[in-house]
């Protein structure tokens, strides 16, 4: 048995015209039913190979009313961080043969409300944000929190599943480890504020400083739009440089923010850690090639991603019910950005 001579391929009516069977059959039996006999099934299977038919999965997906494709909505792709979380949830779902579209939003509610349209219009079956908010085209549906998953920035009071780390704890570990090396003078540069992840650790640096007898020392500044990159590190640490009081360390948000703020302090002319401490979070692999090497946080963002993608494959794809936190560990990576003041 050979393949079409007019370089087209089989139609599923003439593999079942092969087999001797009618086209349910042979629906069936692709779909691996064990309504279909062994026998029949084997020789459906070796017509398939002979003759080099391909299951059309996106009619088969219309019919059981999936569109077997998953959206993923980040603000931007050019950030290590984002990259390496995109990574895990395309290797995640890449296995269980789901496709993965990624839409960015650059900042714009607009352009998340756009991309969310898709699960209304049944062009994907579930959203993942990392963006920590729900648009509101799909805030009334009945059954978000089976259809959307979050990852790195949980979403305040809904049921919505989030894949991420203890936020609050981290960033108090940082702070007890600087206050130990002798920093009392601790400037903070977080992000954005909207974000709960970035609030988590705002608040977790506010609440060290007073517990410890600091709050008049407390000095922080959060970047004022969506992003938390190297530029508005350089910016934000410009300014406090010109301040008459610098401080001795440097604790920031995100790995991005220390590169630009360190980039600031060596234009300056200093000396790092020796005049200012820094400590990063995040731990992107360039923080190791960095010159000192920068002490981070590290998030596991693989794994992160990997998480939140089997999470809703579950509830989707199996009914299953994962709602709830989901809280990976973290560690602290000491290099040589930090020294005693």
């Amino acid at each position: 048995m050979e393949g079409r001579d007019d370089g087209r391929r089989p139609t599923m009516a003439e593999i079942a015209r092969l087999a001797g069977v009618d086209i349910s059959t042979v629906s069936r039996a692709l779909a691996g039913s064990p309504r279909v006999a062994k026998k029949t099934r084997l020789l459906i299977d070796r017509i398939v190979a002979e003759t080099g038919y391909v299951v059309n999965e996106r009619a088969r997906a219309l019919r059981d009313g999936r569109a077997n494709q998953v959206l993923v909505i980040t603000a931007e792709i050019a950030a290590p961080f984002y990259s390496d979380v995109i990574q895990g949830i395309a290797s995640a779902l890449a296995e269980r043969g789901i496709n993965v579209l990624l839409g960015i939003t650059l900042g714009q509610n607009s352009r998340e409300d756009q991309l969310a349209n898709q699960l209304l219009t049944g062009m994907i079956d579930g959203i993942i944000t990392l963006t920590g908010t729900i648009p509101k085209p799909i805030l009334e549906l009945q059954d978000l929190d089976r259809k959307v998953v979050a990852i790195s920035r949980p979403i305040p009071d809904t049921a919505v599943t989030s894949v991420t780390i203890d936020n609050y704890r981290a960033t108090q570990e940082v702070m007890a480890y600087l206050y130990k090396m002798g920093h009392r003078r601790i400037f903070y540069i977080g992000g954005p504020d909207h974000s709960q992840t970035y609030r988590d650790r705002s608040a977790a640096y506010v609440d060290f400083m007073q517990d410890n007898g600091l709050l008049e020392l407390t000095n922080s500044r959060s970047t004022k739009t969506f992003s938390d990159d190297a530029e508005s590190g350089l910016a934000i640490m410009n300014s406090v440089l010109g301040e008459v009081s610098r401080p001795t360390a440097v604790f920031c948000a995100t790995d991005e923010l220390a590169i630009g703020a360190m980039a600031a302090c060596r234009r300056a002319g200093m000396d790092i850690p020796r005049e200012l401490s820094f400590f990063g979070f995040d731990d992107l692999k360039l923080t190791e090639l960095m010159a000192p090497p920068l002490s981070t946080v590290s998030v596991p963002r693989f794994d992160m991603g990997r998480r939140g993608a089997e999470a809703l494959f579950r509830q989707i794809y199996e009914g299953s019910d994962t709602s709830g936190r989901i809280v990976l560990q973290h560690h602290l990576v000491h290099r040589g950005s930090v020294s005693t003041p």
